[in-house]
């Protein structure tokens, strides 16, 4: 007689164990199981002591609600460089970085996102969906990203605990995070475009959708054309706005911006004080006429306001000078003022720089009468299980363009050498990939 799920649950009670039924165990990774995956030998770019280096580390214990991804990519992002490169003494060693992307070894028994075998997109935001934040459109700053357990996932050869950067690290060929960092993904394009869509390229494509989304015909400026800029120049082309404006003092990045949706690439240096004249007069509204037609008999006021419908700042501070063209203003505050007075009256800014050093400060009353929206960007408001399979449709369809964001992909052996170039801004989507 086949007993119920109850009176085998009270029955494994009275007993002092636990029964497990065969569905329980099917799908979860024998590893796992057997516990074979504790003291796995692998690679990983560690931030120790007065510096950082490729080093072989033993694996630790994974815990009930994680998950091990073998990475096959992961896309070095600027915000490590000052970290990762730094030369004073760390407490604590830890992976660098905050994305990546593998297939699942192994999970733990509580593991229910994902299963072995799965690819996975691993962001640098989680998403719990149970959150307050989760629960109000505001994924991006899922609360589990406070709570998030930090422990050590191996060992250095001396007994060295290490901890991974950011709950996830990157920068290895292993990572053990928790599910709620997982975002399963069924397709086979290559490992170092979907890396991307992790942090910096799936950030800028957030931006304009998921905080504003941007509607056709809008006037939309895009400061900074690294990955992240990238990233939002594609998203207003896909919005078909009437003009994508990108500011980039790097040469080779507004040949890219045009290339992938820019409509005009501005140089800041060569504008200097001029470029906020220039945006108004790119983003000129009629001055005689009503939007959709109508005289106006001298009311100025009427007609359309000048300035950019939609600008999105992905502009952050120079960690070290770079070795192409610099931008005006190596602490980003520059960049940040002016997003404000490239805004059209009712307009909208969202900011995804990070690091700037400084205050800024806005006039007043136009600040408080001028309708101008300001949105905290924090990976451009994305919802990574809604967004990135989105993207990932996209991508597969040709519309995103992946291709053109990865200027170089480098071994694991060459870690320090990929983060230096993206400290040097020498390259503008540098990924580590993983045989």
């Amino acid at each position: 007689m086949a007993l119920s799920r109850r009176k085998m649950l009270k029955r494994a009670a009275a007993a002092g164990g636990a029964v497990l039924s065969p569905q329980v165990v099917t799908g979860q990774a024998p590893a796992q199981l057997t516990g074979t995956q504790t003291g796995r030998r692998f690679k990983a770019f560690v931030r120790h002591g007065t510096g950082a280096s490729v080093e072989e580390l033993k694996l630790r214990a994974i815990q009930p609600r994680e998950v091990l991804v073998r990475t096959q990519a992961s896309a070095v992002c600027y915000t490590i460089v000052g970290g990762a490169l730094a030369t004073t003494t760390v407490q604590q060693a830890s992976i660098p970085n905050h994305s990546g992307m593998g297939v699942v070894e192994a999970i733990g028994p509580l593991v229910k996102r994902v299963q072995v075998g799965d690819r996975v997109v691993v962001p640098g935001t989680p998403q719990c969906g149970v959150c307050y934040q989760c629960l109000h459109g505001r994924a991006d700053w899922c609360q589990f990203l406070d709570t998030a357990p930090a422990h050590p996932m191996a060992e250095m050869a001396d007994g060295t605990q290490v901890f991974e950067g950011a709950s996830l690290g990157g920068l290895s060929e292993i990572m053990v995070v928790p599910e709620e960092y997982c975002c399963p993904v069924f397709t086979d394009l290559p490992a170092e475009q979907l890396t991307l869509l992790g942090d910096t390229v799936g950030t800028g494509l957030a931006a304009g959708r998921d905080l504003v989304q941007i509607e056709p015909g809008w006037n939309v400026v895009v400061q900074g054309a690294g990955p992240v800029g990238m990233g939002a120049i594609q998203t207003a082309r896909l919005a078909n706005a009437g003009q994508v404006i990108v500011i980039e003092p790097i040469r080779a990045r507004r040949e890219i911006a045009m290339k992938v949706g820019g409509t005009i690439a501005l140089d800041p240096n060569a504008e200097g004080n001029g470029l906020i004249a220039k945006i108004h007069n790119l983003c000129k509204g009629i001055t005689d006429r009503r939007f959709a037609g109508g005289r106006i008999f001298g009311e100025r006021f009427l007609a359309v306001p000048d300035g950019a419908d939609f600008v999105i700042n992905a502009v952050g501070s120079d960690w070290f000078p770079p070795k192409v063209e610099a931008g005006p203003d190596p602490t980003a505050i520059l960049p940040l003022q002016q997003c404000f007075d490239f805004t059209r009256a009712g307009g909208h800014i969202v900011m995804l720089g990070v690091a700037w050093r400084g205050n800024v400060s806005f006039n007043a009353a136009q600040f408080s009468n001028r309708g101008r929206t300001f949105y905290s960007g924090q990976q451009g408001g994305l919802n990574m299980l809604r967004d990135i399979p989105r993207y990932v449709k996209l991508i597969e369809k040709g519309v995103i363009d992946m291709k053109s964001m990865i200027t170089r992909t480098y071994p694991i052996e060459r870690t320090r050498e990929a983060v230096q170039d993206v400290a040097d801004r020498t390259v503008l989507g540098a990924v580590i990939t993983f045989s």
